[in-house]
C-alpha cells in the first residue's frame, strides 16, 4: 500500500511524539523509583544522568571515531530524501509548494540582511 509523502510525514511525526513521551514516561517512573531513597533533587538528577550519558556517550564515540568513507557508501543520501520529499508533495499539492518556496525564499531573503548588517556593524566598531 502506497501512503502519500503528507501521510508519511504525519505517521513520522506521530512516531517521534511516542518516541519522546515514551522516554518521558521512563524518566518520570525512574524518578518515582528512586525518591524513597534519594529526594526529590536525587532522584530527578540521577533519572537525568540515566537517560543523557548513553547518548553523551554515543555522540562523543561518534564525533571521535573513525571517519566513514564516503565512497564507498551506495544509496540514497539524505539530500536526495529531501528532494525526492518535497518533489512528492509538489506533485500532490502544488499551492503547498509554492507557499513552502516563498516561505524559504523570504527567510534566505532575511538571512542574507542579517549577516550583511552584522559585518557592517563589525566594521564601524
Amino acid at each position: 500500500m502506497r501512503l502519500p509523502s503528507v501521510a508519511k510525514a504525519v505517521l513520522g511525526l506521530i512516531g517521534a511524539a511516542l518516541i519522546f513521551f515514551g522516554i518521558a514516561f521512563l524518566g518520570a517512573a525512574i524518578a518515582y523509583a528512586l525518591l524513597p531513597r534519594l529526594g526529590v533533587a536525587g532522584s530527578a538528577a540521577v533519572t537525568g544522568l540515566i537517560l543523557l550519558l548513553p547518548p553523551c556517550i554515543w555522540g562523543v564515540a561518534a564525533a571521535f571515531g573513525r571517519p566513514e568513507d564516503l565512497s564507498r557508501r551506495r544509496g540514497p543520501t539524505v539530500e536526495s530524501a529531501v528532494v525526492t520529499l518535497l518533489g512528492s508533495i509538489a506533485r500532490e499539492k502544488p499551492l503547498l509548494a509554492i507557499l513552502g518556496a516563498a516561505f524559504f525564499g523570504a527567510a534566505e531573503v532575511l538571512l542574507r540582511r542579517k549577516s550583511r548588517q552584522s559585518k557592517a556593524g563589525r566594521n564601524f566598531k
